[in-house]
């Protein structure tokens, strides 16, 4: 018996070691959803990751990773967000919804989450209202009684109605204590997150043709492969070398059939584009297309900046949007399993 508690304690200890994870788990039920794709999108490490899963009579579960504090907006099948959600490695929360009455959602799991639905639940009625002025007074009120909590920046990133009240938006947030607002939760939410909100986002990459560097044409169907990679790259020398790296690795590691990689891209003309890539000597697809990210087949994935890399999953969509190529190469490898 002597060595019971010792043995004990050393369980304790193993235990709370496990309880630290890598990833975080949102479930929940969503009245009406009954087999509809459930989606959650959020950002992470300056560019958005979108995780999906099918409901089962409603009910779903979602698996992701984000090792800090990130705003993810739960929707199905590609609708308006239901409800937004605090996700960190670690957490584990669950949520009932309405869609018919999306501000009374209940959510348990952890405090900020529960904090942020009891801010949604008090103030429906001010929140499905179109009024500005009683939108805004429900965050302002809630941020100067909660200024020490997370959910306070939530409610401000998301529910404050900033146009024509960006000093006042600004002013909230300076109140907000320090802890409560972590640069990795506000990094790039209106330039990164927010903007990949918009419907170009959510678009369906369907059957392409493009050039490559022979001339020829290549076609493109989404359904032929597990996944698929497009890097849309510039004429620029170091941002080319930054980037070519991880396309290498991916190629060497993954099967045509399993990952479609393919290079668009965006010098003004095919001699610029042949000149800067002829020492690639790539393995993957490199491809031109005339008029670049403005032509009728890449302007509506709203390609604002390059580097920029979207990977598209096996009927089209749209699951990773962002400018590392860091990022993107981890998101293939988390997602797409190889058969070699």
């Amino acid at each position: 018996m002597r060595f019971f508690y010792p043995l004990l304690f050393l369980a304790a200890l193993i235990a709370a070691g496990c309880s630290k994870t890598d990833s975080f788990k949102v479930s929940g039920y969503i009245e009406g959803a009954g087999s509809s794709i459930v989606e959650l999108l959020y950002c992470n490490d300056g560019s958005y990751t979108r995780l999906t899963t099918t409901a089962e009579n409603g009910n779903f579960t979602l698996t992701g990773s984000s090792p800090y504090p990130a705003v993810a907006f739960l929707s199905v099948s590609n609708g308006s967000p239901l409800v937004e959600l605090t996700v960190v490695n670690g957490a584990d929360i669950h949520c009932d919804i309405n869609p018919e009455k999306p501000f009374e959602v209940k959510i348990k799991g952890d405090k900020v989450n529960e904090e942020y639905a009891k801010f949604l639940n008090t103030n429906s009625e001010a929140l499905s209202s179109a009024d500005v002025a009683r939108i805004n007074d429900a965050v302002k009120v809630f941020v100067l009684s909660n200024n020490k909590s997370m959910a306070a920046t939530v409610a401000l990133i998301t529910r404050f109605m900033a146009a024509d009240n960006e000093i006042a938006a600004d002013s909230l947030m300076s109140l907000i204590a320090p802890e409560a607002r972590p640069a990795n939760l506000l990094a790039n939410y209106n330039d990164v997150l927010a903007g990949q909100l918009s419907a170009e986002s959510r678009e369906m990459v369907n059957a392409l043709t493009l050039i490559n560097r022979n001339d020829s044409l290549v076609r493109y169907n989404p359904f032929r492969y597990k996944m698929t990679l497009f890097a849309f790259t510039g004429d620029g020398k170091h941002s080319r070398d930054s980037i070519l790296p991880g396309l290498r690795s991916l190629r060497k590691d993954y099967t045509e059939k399993r990952l479609a990689l393919i290079e668009v891209n965006t010098s003004p003309d095919s001699a610029i584009w042949k000149r800067v890539t002829e020492k690639d000597s790539a393995t993957w697809e490199q491809t031109w297309q005339p008029g670049s990210v403005a032509s009728p087949s890449f302007r509506r994935l709203a390609v604002a900046r390059v580097p920029f890399f979207i990977v598209v999953d096996s009927v089209g969509s749209q699951v990773y949007r962002g400018s590392s190529v860091s990022a993107a190469e981890r998101f293939v490898r988390q997602h797409c399993v190889n058969s070699k």
